[in-house]
């Protein structure tokens, strides 16, 4: 009976660590490292996954987990908003060398932060009841060149990381795509010299 317990007890600290495990491919198109203390902005997601309020979360996401860094400098959502109105700004997915040169030089930007998020849903599974889906897609523009200097896309599934009888599952999207952004954040931070 202790050995059992044992047992589930490992399994269950060993779905903990995986039970969110999604797939996450990255590029990096450079070969040294970016200045540490770099500023960084998270331009508005793109809506691509039918879902209400996802890209918005997404965003709010990767800000959030970015302002836990100090390999750079996040800039705050508030502040960038602004500068689009601005600027006129209104799809991230469309940026002119123009909209990256003004937001730039009017917040001091180095590297804007871009993407779409593609899936965010929930599904029914007959064994796990809802399980999530979340996939995404992101790049880190370099303001000074106007160039994307690192990829990344990552998609996941709550029942990615089940173990069995539905230990290691993720039930809600919300917290699948929060810790899906923590390992791309983690991600890009590496791009940047520690200082």
């Amino acid at each position: 009976m202790i050995r059992r317990l044992i047992i589930l007890t490992v399994l269950m600290l060993v779905s903990l660590g995986l039970g969110c495990s999604s797939s996450l491919s990255t590029r990096k198109r450079i070969k040294e490292s970016l200045p540490a203390a770099s500023r960084v902005a998270v331009l508005p997601f793109e809506n691509l996954s039918g879902r209400e309020k996802a890209a918005e979360k997404l965003t709010e996401y990767f800000v959030s987990t970015m302002s836990g860094y100090n390999r750079f400098e996040a800039v705050e959502f508030g502040q960038l908003y602004e500068h689009m109105r601005r600027f006129r700004i209104r799809s991230s997915s469309t940026l002119t060398n123009e909209q990256i040169d003004s937001l730039a030089s009017g917040m001091g930007l180095d590297y804007i932060v871009t993407g779409a998020t593609l899936e965010y849903e929930e599904f029914d599974n007959n064994f796990l009841g809802r399980v999530p889906q979340v996939s995404f897609n992101c790049k880190l523009i370099d303001c000074h060149s106007k160039k994307t200097i690192w990829v990344a896309s990552s998609n996941g599934r709550g029942d990615k990381g089940e173990i069995a009888f539905g230990i290691g599952t993720v039930k809600s999207a919300d917290k699948l795509a929060r810790k899906m952004v923590e390992e791309t954040v983690n991600e890009l931070a590496g791009l940047f010299s520690k200082q």
